[in-house]
């Protein structure tokens, strides 16, 4: 059973809830009674909190407050980069739902006890939340995502690997070694994938539709993975890690590509419009993303 939540947008698109799992309403409803929508009516922040807070946001979106934009929605619609973005999720969320259903029957036939396999799925998984911890750190002072997202999901293309071609019952230390990296590779990923898009949007409203997508359509690799990991592949799961092994390979490709994409379109607005004041506030409202002065984060 695992929860999650992302903030998608304002008013009417506030919140996009993504839950697995029974005990859902009273989880939503506290969420969108508490979580505010920006800064500037943070209740646990005072009034100069507030405006110091705001006044760090380099974007500014004039639309209006509980109104959607539709030529912004319109905007996320058209945007490959979006798309680029889904595909990236759906090769993550294949690994994060089937790691979350599957990993301690992996390990379980790998010649452990049910309890013992429980146990040991919990190191990994603090490794991976570390790692997440690092690849944000890293992700905002580098102010390069996409390598970031290239270099984890290498580490879990490398994790997979080894559990697709380790089939030696009694090679449980490299299998296990292929659970860490698998585990410590595909986290950070799908985390930095989801906040890259987010950074690249111009406009809340742009911001709620492209979340929009990635989250629909990103999350039905979730189908896949439930099914195939199937008994009769006990007790290496080939078909499954092969899978994943793919999956994982193409996160490099399509995090690459995007982010010499982005650098690129940069490079041609420097050309433009020459380099951007890193301290102006770049209005967003009508043009979006292509505002003279805004930059993507690569």
């Amino acid at each position: 059973m695992a929860y999650g939540i992302t903030r998608i947008g304002e008013g009417a698109w506030r919140y996009l809830l993504i839950i697995e799992g029974a005990p859902t309403v009273l989880f939503s409803i506290i969420v969108f009674s508490f979580l505010p929508d920006s800064p500037g009516n943070a209740k646990f922040l005072n009034e100069d909190e507030q405006t110091h807070a705001v006044e760090r946001l380099q974007m500014v979106d004039r639309t209006t407050r509980n109104e959607l934009d539709w030529r912004q929605v319109l905007s996320a619609l058209m945007d490959y980069k979006n798309y680029i973005h889904m595909l990236i999720h759906f090769c993550c969320n294949y690994s994060f739902a089937g790691l979350s259903n599957f990993l301690p029957t992996i390990i379980r036939d790998m010649g452990y006890d049910s309890v013992n396999a429980q146990g040991l799925t919990a190191p990994p998984y603090l490794a991976s939340f570390l790692c997440c911890v690092g690849a944000a750190i890293l992700s905002d002072r580098l102010e390069k995502r996409g390598f970031i997202v290239c270099f984890f999901a290498t580490i879990g293309t490398v994790g997979y690997l080894i559990l697709t071609i380790v089939r030696d019952e009694s090679a449980m230390a490299a299998r296990y070694a292929g659970v860490w990296l698998a585990t410590c590779g595909i986290f950070p990923a799908l985390a930095i994938n989801m906040t890259w898009l987010l950074s690249n949007q111009g406009g809340d409203s742009k911001r709620g539709a492209g979340m929009a997508i990635l989250a629909i359509f990103g999350q039905c690799s979730s189908f896949i993975s439930s099914v195939i990991f199937s008994d009769q592949d006990s007790p290496f799961y080939v078909r499954g890690c092969a899978v994943g092994c793919v999956f994982t390979g193409l996160i490099v490709i399509l995090a690459l590509g995007l982010h010499f994409a982005l650098k690129y379109q940069n490079m041609k607005k420097d050309r433009l419009y020459g380099p951007p004041d890193p301290s102006a506030r770049v209005d967003v409202t009508t043009g979006g993303d292509n505002a003279q002065d805004f930059r993507y984060m690569t």
